[in-house]
């Protein structure tokens, strides 16, 4: 820096200052100059005026004072905290009142304000689109009938008409239909039909879960579904018209043979229980029950008496394998006897014939019995048949006058 002098070179020495600055800033010519040429005049001033306080002045104004003018005059800051103008609220970020930009929150603002509770926002009120007018997205159980549903009736009922799945309650569905379905597997299983029916065999419904092969909605035993199952022979089931027999074992020479033919019964060997007396037509003066006893007694609580031909006695009971019918009769040859067609359950098996023959002791023992094919009877008839015989004495009266006292099957 030259300092300046009050002798003549001092002018020259001002002169020469001013110029010197104004050639090194051609910005600053004009006022520069000037404030040269005074500041020649006083020396001292002109040197610090011009070297520093212009300077400073302009680089304050340019640099400086135009930037703090910008930032107090830019406006308000949404999310400061502050409630400035232009913002209804602000909350220093999104709150259940305020919305991140700085409005109030309102569902249907189409601003999703999580803190509000809302799930979405799409500032409509159409109330079956995606987003709700309660801003919730659209969910079954919401109340309210969407794309996609067929009903919504807001509740969580799963056996009603429309179940949790938002779908018309159908049989099929996994949901049970109260007072409408029994059971509901979504199709058919082991316990329930396919029609919403607890499986059940007879039910008329085929059910291959539940093991059947079958079902004609029926209990008979004798048709083609027995138990659900086909009817085949050894099941223990006689199919009508089409097995003879079926005693459900593998033993081909009992009395039901393994092709379910009819191999006859086997007799036990003992005296069939056929000890009730049901039919009694005869007419003698004795009316006892001979069907209770083996064994001979003139008793009149054993002896039946048959004055007239076609007269008969029954003796009935369990149905039991027998294979022969015999008698007892009054202990003379020639007095009381005759002859007695025997019948097993209606079908004639043969003719007993007493005529002079003793027929005491034992029904099964005395040789007055009649032998036939193994059967199964319940019903064991004899009626007097026409001997051709007048005999006498039993009654002594009407004929044949004939008397039976012990009836046996064995």
């Amino acid at each position: 820096m030259i300092a300046c002098t009050d002798d003549g070179s001092g002018d020259s020495a001002g002169s020469t200052f001013g110029l010197e600055v104004g050639e090194e800033s051609d910005s600053q010519t004009l006022d520069s100059g000037t404030s040269g040429d005074e500041v020649g005049d006083t020396g001292t001033t002109d040197t610090g005026t011009a070297d520093t306080g212009t300077t400073d002045t302009d680089t304050g104004t340019t640099d400086t004072g135009t930037t703090d003018t910008d930032t107090d005059t830019g406006g308000a800051t949404c999310g400061n905290g502050e409630v400035e103008d232009g913002e209804e609220c602000d909350d220093g970020g999104e709150s259940g009142a305020c919305d991140i930009d700085c409005t109030l929150a309102e569902c249907g603002d189409a601003v999703v304000n999580m803190a509000a509770g809302e799930a979405c926002d799409d500032g409509n009120d159409i109330d079956d689109d995606e987003c709700s007018n309660s801003c919730s997205l659209a969910s079954c159980g919401d109340g309210v009938l969407n794309d996609g549903e067929q009903c919504d009736d807001g509740n969580d009922d799963d056996t009603d008409a429309c179940p949790s799945s938002c779908m018309n309650a159908v049989c099929g569905d996994s949901f049970v239909l109260a007072d409408v379905e029994e059971c509901d597997a979504g199709g058919e299983s082991d316990s329930c039909d396919a029609d919403c029916s607890l499986a059940t065999c007879g039910d008329g419904t085929l059910n291959m879960s539940a093991g059947e092969v079958c079902d004609d909605g029926n209990d008979d035993d004798t048709d083609a579904c027995p138990g659900c199952a086909a009817a085949t022979c050894g099941d223990g089931f006689v199919q009508t018209d089409v097995e003879e027999c079926d005693d459900g074992n593998d033993v081909d020479d009992d009395a039901c043979a393994n092709d379910c033919t009819d191999n006859g019964c086997q007799p036990l060997g003992q005296r069939a229980p056929l000890d009730t007396l049901s039919l009694n037509n005869a007419s003698g003066c004795w009316d006892g029950n001979p069907c209770q006893f083996d064994q001979y007694l003139w008793n009149n609580s054993h002896g039946q008496n048959f004055q007239a031909f076609g007269q008969g006695i029954s003796c009935t009971g369990a149905s039991t394998c027998v294979e022969n019918v015999g008698i007892t009769t009054y202990q003379s040859e020639s007095v009381c006897q005759g002859m007695w067609d025997v019948y097993c359950d209606g079908e004639i098996l043969g003719t007993i014939d007493t005529l002079n023959t003793s027929c005491v002791g034992s029904a099964q023992g005395n040789g007055c019995n009649i032998s036939f094919p193994a059967r199964q009877c319940a019903a064991i008839e004899i009626v007097a048949a026409d001997d051709g015989d007048a005999t006498l004495g039993c009654c002594g009266s009407n004929q044949p006058d004939s008397m039976v006292t012990s009836i046996s099957a064995w």
